[in-house]
């Protein structure tokens, strides 16, 4: 099995397990869920990867990234509100 491969099987079933984890306590706890599982990934795979897989990695992680201000700049804005 491919590097690629198995990455893809592990965040598979990570998803799988954030959503269990998350249906009870909404989207936000999912997203921030995601975003952990794929900085773990990528910190564990750092000298696996080629650069550009890494490159895609990184995509990943900014795009979970700006979603999770989002939501944290939300929560302030209701608690402030």
């Amino acid at each position: 099995m491919l590097i690629w491969q198995k990455l893809l099987v592990t965040m598979f079933i990570w998803t799988i397990v954030s959503i269990l984890i998350s249906l009870s306590a909404g989207l936000e706890v999912f997203v921030t869920l995601e975003i952990i599982g794929l900085l773990v990934v990528r910190e564990f795979t750092e000298g696996l990867l080629p650069r550009e897989m890494k490159d895609r990695f990184d995509f990943f992680i900014y795009a979970g990234l700006v979603v999770f201000v989002i939501i944290v700049i939300r929560r302030v804005w209701l608690a402030l509100s």
